[in-house]
Parts: structure tokens; sequence; C-alpha cells
């Protein structure tokens, strides 16, 4: 019964992770199991994956699946409902704010010194997003070159460092480095066969980013815990910027305030609600803990 326990939990982290905005780390804490995957990848040994082998595999194959099931649904909609998809995603990121304000303000308030890095934040967000569109790198990547196995590598690996902490998005993430569209297309059932060859560099990046990076994420926040939140703030406002559709769908036509948008904004009222919702049931399981 643990097991499939333990797979329930891995399907709702991994559903939570598809999507930007939502916050995989929370989805752990929520589930009850972030201490404990934090004690193994933070101290990670032989002993430790010997001694956790059955649950770290009921998670990862519950994760797994709730990747892809998502992956293919997201798929879906970007194709049939791209304006509704990217106001739902933008909810999605407006819904996360107070949740990942709490996270940062829990041991002591945002001060005038730190508009420095959340600032710095903003402008990358800013920067990449107008060289993205200039250079087209948010293009669904379908081929595999040398190049674009460096780009997927580190895009992965950033992204999975972000994915274990709560109150940030790993997919945000990856949607503002520019690779959540080639890797969801990827995994999406309709194209696994086809584009497997873009997922190995993104597999590789993803455990390098989980294991390599989990420390160093730990030590920053515990340095800088604001400081480093207040970039994540930065960067997770500008990504306004980065997710607000432009045209009606990839390479169409301008988008206008017609009933298309009047639908997005429906699907961005939606979409905030989510985070607001699985912020709400963590704070209340929380209390009944205490």
């Amino acid at each position: 019964m643990e097991y499939i326990l333990n797979i329930v939990k891995g399907v709702f982290i991994g559903v939570a992770n598809a999507i930007p905005g939502v916050s995989g780390g929370t989805m752990m804490v929520i589930m009850k199991v972030f201490d404990r995957l934090m004690d193994i990848l933070g101290n990670i040994s032989f002993k430790k994956i010997k001694d956790n082998f059955f649950f770290l595999l009921t998670i990862g194959i519950g994760m797994a699946v709730g990747v892809l099931a998502s992956a293919t649904v997201l798929d879906y909609c970007f194709e049939e409902f791209y304006v509704q998809t990217q106001f739902f995603f933008m909810g999605v990121v407006a819904g996360s704010l107070p949740a990942i304000y709490k996270e940062a303000t829990s041991d002591g308030k945002f001060r005038p010194v730190h508009i420095v890095p959340f600032i710095a934040g903003f402008a990358v967000m800013i920067a990449v997003t107008l060289i993205s569109m200039q250079g087209g790198s948010d293009d669904v990547i379908t081929e595999l070159t040398l190049p674009v196995f460096i780009y997927l590598f580190l895009c992965l690996a950033v992204a999975a460092a972000a994915m274990i902490m709560p109150g940030l998005s790993g997919s945000l993430v990856l949607l503002i480095l520019g690779g959540y569209r080639s890797v969801i297309e990827a995994v999406s059932l309709d194209n696994i066969a086809e584009r497997f060859p873009i997922l190995i560099p993104a597999a590789l990046g993803a455990v390098f980013g989980i294991i390599g990076c989990a420390k160093a994420v730990t030590v920053a926040l515990k340095k800088s815990k604001l400081g480093t939140y207040a970039v994540i703030m930065g960067l997770i406002i500008g990504s306004f910027f980065a997710i607000f559709p432009r045209e009606t769908a990839e390479g169409g036509e301008d988008l206008e305030w017609g009933i298309t948008a009047v639908y997005g904004i429906i699907a961005l009222v939606a979409g905030a609600a989510i985070p607001l919702l699985f912020d709400r049931f963590g704070s209340g399981n929380a209390k009944k803990e205490s």
C-alpha cells in the first residue's frame, strides 16, 4: 500500500512540475516527501540509495507518469488553444506569487537593499525575452546537434535545481530559458519515439541539476535567502513579458482583443486559482500537523 501511495504522490509532483508556475517543491512539501528527498539528495551515497531504493523508485515512476500525461495534454493545448494556454500560464504564475513571497519572507522582510537583485533578475528576464524574440530561440527543437545538446543540458540543469525549491517552478524556469516547448513536445506520447534523442541531454541535465545543484541551492538560500528570492521574484515577474501571447498562434496573426482574448482572461483566472488552492491546501495540512 505504501508503494502505491508513493506512486500517487509522484504523479501529483510530476503534474506540478510540468505546469509552469506550479512548484514541484511545494507539492513535495504537501505530499510530505520533501524532507526525506532532500536528505537523500543532499547527502547522496550508495547506502542512501540502497536504503531508500523502493521509495525513490515509486516516487520516480509516479513523477514520470504525471509528466508524460501532462505533456500530452499540454502539447494539444498549445496546438489548438495557444492564446488561452498562454493566458492560463500567466494566471498560474500570478497565482504562485503569494506563496513564493510567503516562502521568501518566512524569516524576515524584504529591505531596500533587495531592490538591486530584484531589478537584476527582472532585467535578465526582459533581456532574454528580447533576444529570444529576435533570434527565434523559442522555436521547438526537433533535431539533436552538439550545440542543442549543451543548450538542453544546461537548461534542464538549472530548471531541475529550481524544481526542488518550494515556491519556485522548475518548468517556469525552463519556460523562461526557452526550452520548455521543446521538452514538452518531445515527451508527448505522439512524439516521444521520434524525438527521443532530444530527451537524452534533457534527462542528463535534470539528474545533474537535482543531484549536483541541491547543495548549492541550499547554501545560497541559507546565506542570503532574501537576496536569492529577490532575484527569483524579478525573474518571475519579468516572465509575464515572455509568456504574454502576442499572436493568435505561433507564427499567426497579431492578437486582437476579441472573443479569443476574453476566453484567455477566463483561462488566466482559472490558472491563478490552481497555485492559490495548492497553497491553501498545504497551509491547512501544516496547521493540522502542528
